[in-house]
């Protein structure tokens, strides 16, 4: 299915600070890239974007696709200013088949356009309604309303509709049966989509799709532009973050996350960085100083916030591999290695004591099971997670903060002993819960 796109406005409110308003910048994205590779995540990779309004910028910014991984063929709309109507017309000539009708400054949940794979739109048009109508996401003086019945379909839709039920979203499923109605709309001076919206709603074949709950927002200002950002960044977390990342480390990854983004760095530029400021802790820990073991330890926890960003920036950029995630996983068990062992011979330099090492094996060895029995215990919390039940995950945030804090106190023989006892323990406590899943099976 091909997604039609329109980004040929002028976009007056976001002008003065950024122009054309498709490229606008977004966390190292412009909010075009969002869009299409929103759709991307939901399996479109055929696009017709209309232009109007500096569209060689646009055609240049984007060209035909190939970077993105996907097909763009453009239509230059020459009635850009007469309304948004007029530029989903210009496209008549280009789609005889059903396609997704987008924004260039809607962004959404790609999980919207995946439910939408359930419904065909024949002879008849669906549109993508929103029933939270105070929501933050949404500024009322500019939303486009909707008034629905019980079925549900569409009975009318405007900026000014005094009664309404539901916001539009801007996420069409249509039918070439559209152009017709914006034909219609247009040869009496409407130029507007809602304006063709509206005709098909008269007639019956406006059908709403509800998507309350999932992320979307209209970008039309600066005000929406900053809701957008901090939106995104909310979504970052994960389900199955421990306590640690979710608590400490996201409200500051996320802020590094943010800055990161503008230098347009891979992810696995990111992990290596993190694997880098972890074998630097373990270094200043093997050194046994104390002057170097607090800067072991906060280098530790930083290393461990900054391993949380290669996935953000990950989602953000949708630049999610194979390879990226076993690079991760690769180098974060080399780091865990390096850190317990620089802590161990830490410990034995104080102590002089050879059983050390035993309880720093018996902590490493305790590190990697945890590690290895998440890739099962996850997929777990993420089962009870659809069934709104809570899970408690000890995770490798857990155990490089236990790390840190004893650093801070000088209390490294400590750290060891805990990490020793509780990793292991939880590990076994993972395998038992895993046995019963597996059993009921």
């Amino acid at each position: 299915m091909k997604a039609l796109i329109i980004a040929a406005g002028e976009g007056s409110r976001l002008k003065p600070f950024y122009s054309p308003k498709p490229l606008t910048p977004l966390l190292g994205l412009s909010l075009l890239e969002h869009v299409i590779l929103r759709a991307k995540e939901a399996g479109i990779t055929d696009f017709v974007i209309v232009v109007g309004h500096q569209a060689e910028k646009i055609i240049k910014k984007l060209g035909p696709g190939e970077k993105y991984g996907v097909k763009i063929d453009y239509v230059y709309n020459s009635d850009w200013k007469k309304g948004n109507g007029a530029s989903v017309y210009a496209a008549r000539d280009k789609i005889k088949e059903p396609f997704l009708l987008l924004m260039s400054d809607h962004l959404f949940d790609e999980k919207i356009l995946q439910k939408l794979n359930s419904f065909y739109p024949n002879g008849q048009c669906y549109l993508c309604i929103d029933r939270n109508i105070q929501g933050q996401h949404i500024n009322p003086e500019d939303a486009t309303k909707v008034s629905l019945n019980h079925e549900p379909t569409i009975i009318d839709l405007g900026k000014n509709l005094s009664e309404y039920n539901a916001i539009d979203t801007g996420i069409f499923l249509c039918s070439p049966i559209i152009f017709s109605a914006l034909k219609k709309s247009i040869a009496r001076g409407d130029y507007t989509l809602t304006g063709g919206a509206r005709l098909l709603a008269q007639q019956g074949k406006l059908k709403a799709i509800d998507i309350t709950g999932h992320f979307w927002i209209d970008v039309d200002d600066v005000t929406a532009l900053r809701k957008a950002k901090k939106m995104l960044l909310a979504n970052l977390d994960k389900a199955t973050d421990g306590p640690i990342s979710r608590l400490i480390n996201r409200k500051i990854s996320r802020f590094i996350t943010t800055w990161l983004c503008k230098w347009r760095l891979h992810p696995n530029t990111i992990t290596i960085l993190s694997f880098i400021l972890a074998v630097a802790a373990s270094a200043l820990f093997f050194l046994g100083k104390k002057e170097l073991i607090l800067a072991g330890g906060i280098l530790t926890q930083l290393a461990s916030i900054i391993d949380g960003c290669d996935g953000e920036i990950a989602r953000l950029q949708f630049k999610k591999t194979k390879f990226g995630e076993l690079l991760d996983r690769t180098l974060d068990r080399y780091a865990d290695a390096f850190i317990i062992i620089g802590l161990t011979h830490a410990v034995f330099l104080a102590l002089g004591n050879e059983w050390v090492w035993v309880i720093g094996l018996i902590a490493l060895l305790g590190s990697f099971m945890n590690s290895y029995t998440a890739l099962h215990y996850d997929k777990i919390i993420l089962l009870r997670q659809t069934k709104n039940q809570t899970s408690f995950r000890f995770g490798r945030d857990i155990r490089l903060f236990i790390i840190f804090l004893a650093a801070l106190i000088n209390q490294l023989s400590l750290a060891l002993i805990i990490l020793a006892v509780i990793t292991n323990v939880e590990s076994i406590r993972r395998l038992v819960i895993l046995s019963h899943e597996y059993q009921s099976v």
